[in-house]
């Protein structure tokens, strides 16, 4: 990776944040010969730092700087903001994220954006599988993939898909999108946001980030999210509305894109594909082979009488809701530290459920949700995921139900016990290989 920005040449730029985000600005910056000054209040200096470069933010010369790139997890639009964004304020100094530097070196290819509460990451997926099985030169970035600026421009035949984030919305001033999409919005975040309104502004403002021919696809079936779109003053001309069930010829019986939540992700990834002239018949052959995500709705185990499915990713009631929809006969492994809404709209699909194995350090808090809604269904307490999951195991194999599902599907963040949902999910599929000796799915 080569890219440089002209105009950062000897001139004083601020990074606050040394996470991914902002160690790929600190690199296209250095490649653009600009004077770095970067800081991490909660992380050492990493080695790709120059001891020069790694200062406290209030030892910068803020009259001097002409940008502060901000990391996406640090609040920019806040009432109570940082320290470093309050000087960059008082001084004038231009604040921007990541992705807007990356946009400053004007790439060639189509940029497609694409945000949402739920299914960002298997849409962006499963759009990328069929643009790159057609041939078509892509690249993916921004909240999955690489940082933005460590992307490679594909040129003006190819494509960029950029997942983002209601963090990286938020911060972002301008961007130049060909495309976009918002598959959902539903209540997450609001401790960084402050509120829905401002979380639901975040998510829309990936439409202002249209040009000015640029088509925007969305849901018509999600009544909440087309009031939203249809309140935009700029939408009416471009806004392209697809049907859940317009899917359905294209993905036939892909288990990786089972269930209704599934229908909407790959309606709207076939809906861009066409847009970006892929025909019908190469989108269904591209999708023949789609394998899904790690830690989606993940099939780890399959046998005659059930299958283990690892959705560790989702962290919330409404992604958890989506899965516990697509099965019937469910031990479900749930738990971990809640978002505000808890379970939230998995509790209208417990009726799938047979049985329930909850870990983490809110047992109980789910435990008192779950039989406020469902008092007769069964709840085992494990606290450990090897518990639970060993329990379910066992509690499957004892059971007189065929075509049974044990779903991890946590409902919940995962800092109480593990690093992120990667490892959450590495260690569910671990336990699941140990247990039976094998690391591929049995037929």
């Amino acid at each position: 990776m080569n890219n440089s920005i002209a105009h950062y040449k000897d001139k004083h730029v601020g990074i606050l944040g040394a996470g991914k985000s902002g160690l790929a600005a600190a690199e296209i910056l250095a490649n653009s010969n600009a004077n770095i000054f970067i800081f991490d209040d909660n992380n050492p200096r990493p080695s790709s730092i120059k001891k020069t470069h790694w200062q406290n933010y209030k030892e910068w010369p803020w009259k001097n700087l002409i940008s502060l790139i901000v990391s996406p997890s640090i609040p920019t639009n806040n009432f109570d903001k940082h320290e470093a964004v309050e000087l960059a304020i008082k001084h004038n100094v231009k604040i921007i994220n990541e992705i807007d530097l990356f946009f400053e070196t004007n790439p060639k290819a189509k940029i497609v954006g694409i945000t949402g509460t739920n299914g960002k990451s298997t849409t962006v997926s499963l759009l990328y599988h069929i643009l790159t099985f057609n041939k078509v030169k892509c690249a993916i970035g921004g909240n999955f993939g690489y940082p933005a600026c460590l992307i490679n421009d594909p040129g003006n035949k190819g494509v960029i898909i950029l997942e983002l984030s209601s963090y990286q919305l938020d911060g972002i001033k301008k961007l130049n999108l060909d495309l976009a999409s918002i598959i959902n919005i539903t209540p997450d975040h609001i401790d960084f946001h402050e509120t829905f309104e401002k979380y639901i502004s975040s998510k829309l403002k990936i439409i202002s980030c249209l040009n000015i021919n640029g088509i925007f696809v969305f849901n018509k079936n999600d009544q909440f999210l087309k009031k939203l779109v249809k309140s935009q003053n700029s939408i009416s001309s471009k806004s392209f509305e697809v049907d859940k069930n317009f899917s359905k010829s294209f993905v036939n019986d892909n288990n990786y894109l089972k269930g209704n939540h599934n229908s909407i992700n790959a309606s709207i990834a076939i809906t861009l594909a066409k847009k970006l002239n892929i025909n019908d018949s190469q989108i269904k052959l591209a999708i023949k082979t789609f394998k899904g995500l790690p830690h989606r709705m993940e099939p780890i185990y399959i046998c005659n009488k059930f299958k283990i499915i690892n959705d560790s990713k989702s962290t919330n009631g409404e992604s958890t809701a989506a899965a516990l929809s697509s099965f019937d006969n469910i031990f479900w492994i749930a738990g971990g530290k809640p978002k505000s809404d808890g379970i939230g709209q998995a509790q209208k699909f417990l009726t799938n459920v047979v049985e329930v194995f909850l870990i983490g350090n809110s047992i109980n808090y789910f435990v008192e949700e779950i039989k406020s809604i469902a008092p007769e269904l069964k709840i085992n307490t494990c606290f450990t995921l090897e518990k639970a999951t060993l329990l379910a195991i066992e509690s499957v194999i004892r059971s007189k139900l065929r075509n049974c599902v044990i779903l991890f599907s946590p409902s919940a963040a995962s800092f109480d016990q593990f690093k992120n949902y990667e490892d959450r999910g590495n260690y569910f599929k671990k336990i699941v290989n140990l247990k039976f000796d094998q690391d591929v799915i049995k037929k």
